[in-house]
């Protein structure tokens, strides 16, 4: 077979923090040993602003991967950055689609629509196969947290992302719920669509001395890795804690950053809740921490199941991990957990029904040993490394 022509295009690439920065990292690495000739545009490392960003070269080879990087502000809390640096990213696209023939263009949702957007047009240019991968809906998720809630603007993002959709071939989404969401958009019924889920990410090994958390004896722990921002449910984590507060058998702890994390430690301060908190660890060091707890905490504020996929669920598994699921019944999350009998679900936004599991999970905890099992099972049969690294590489050649 003749080898490919890839430009894979994301705001962030490794060794940028995103776990998305990483996991396209061994995307194009596995085409790249495939034989094909793979380009990446990106940026300069820049989504965390309260550290000193390695500056790296503007081009270079890595691994036989051709890796372009712009210079682009960091966005958090600042909109018309965020904008600004999409169209220059998006006329670099376009730049790069008319001086190069690809056979392929990829891009996730990052920058939101105006990325996806662009990069379609792009692949018009010189006919290239375009494939989105959609890592979240938008202008949707925007919708619920208030980004895009004026109507004008949404109708307008909206049908740039439905054309960007109907240009793919395919759209990679996480779910069929997302899937789902896709096609119930006017003028999107016949889109093609593939449910690729995201996979664990390879790690060393990690030193027990360097875990930052000192497990006590017979203390039932809920872990929350990850983002601590604002569609996690985590309010009302802080709510069932307060419930719970003179339990102080039930732990609570939140590994990661984010823009929620302040707020969350201030109340919890404030009112004495069993809560640590400890800044974003090395993936092995998570991985660890994940191995020792009771629970992975997985939560979704209403509505927001439709339109993205909460992928930290795979790490949890990799470690023999059960979840704790935030999230409406019915979805296409909470139907698996139930099916492959590795974790427990609960509504969004019940911190009562929040409290009353956790005190009952600390109370009996007869289910630890067979849901681990379930847990360890659910992700070797779906969620390997190996298996979603097999799926990108035939999507590459369909």
């Amino acid at each position: 077979m003749k080898p490919l022509h890839v430009l894979a295009i994301h705001r962030y690439y490794w060794p940028d923090s995103p776990p998305y920065a990483a996991m396209l990292k061994e995307i194009v690495k596995i085409w790249s040993q495939a034989g094909h000739d793979v380009d990446v545009l990106t940026s300069q490392p820049s989504y965390k602003k309260n550290i000193d960003n390695q500056r790296l070269p503007r081009l270079v080879q890595e691994s036989g991967i051709t890796v372009q990087r712009l210079s682009l502000h960091n966005e958090s809390g600042r909109p018309f950055v965020r904008i600004y640096n999409a169209f220059k990213l998006g006329f670099e696209i376009l730049r790069k689609a008319i001086f190069n023939h690809y056979d392929i263009i990829m891009i996730s949702t990052s920058p939101p629509v105006l990325g996806g957007w662009f990069a379609a047009i792009a692949s018009k240019i010189h006919s290239s196969r375009f494939i989105y991968h959609c890592m979240d809906i938008h202008p949707e998720v925007g919708r619920i947290s208030g980004e895009f809630s004026n109507s004008t603007i949404f109708r307008c993002l909206s049908k740039m992302d439905s054309f960007s959709c109907n240009t793919a071939n395919p759209v990679v989404v996480l779910s069929d719920d997302m899937a789902q969401s896709i096609r119930d958009r006017d003028g999107c019924n016949n889109v093609k669509i593939e449910v690729i889920n995201n996979f664990s990410l390879p790690s060393g090994e990690s030193l027990l001395k360097d875990i930052p958390i000192p497990f006590g004896d017979n203390v039932f722990t809920v872990l929350f890795a990850g983002n601590i921002g604002r569609f996690q449910d985590l309010d009302n984590v802080l709510t069932a804690m307060e419930i719970l507060s003179d339990n102080r058998n039930i732990e609570f702890i939140f590994m990661g950053e984010g823009v929620e994390k302040n707020k969350l430690k201030k109340r919890a301060i404030s009112t004495g809740v069993n809560v640590k908190f400890i800044s974003q660890q090395s993936i092995e060091i998570a991985k660890e921490v994940m191995k020792r707890v009771d629970l992975g905490y997985v939560g979704l504020i209403k509505g927001v199941v439709r339109y993205a996929y909460p992928s930290k669920i795979m790490t949890y598994l990799e470690q023999g991990c059960p979840v704790l699921v935030a999230v409406e019944e019915g979805s296409d999350l909470a139907n698996d957990v139930h099916r492959c009998k590795y974790g427990f679900t609960v509504e969004p936004g019940d911190a009562k029904a929040l409290a009353n599991l956790l005190l009952e999970l600390s109370k009996n905890m007869n289910w630890t040993k067979k849901m681990k099992k379930s847990a360890l099972d659910k992700s070797n049969k779906e969620y390997s490394f190996d298996m979603a690294m097999s799926k990108w590489t035939k999507l590459l050649v369909e």
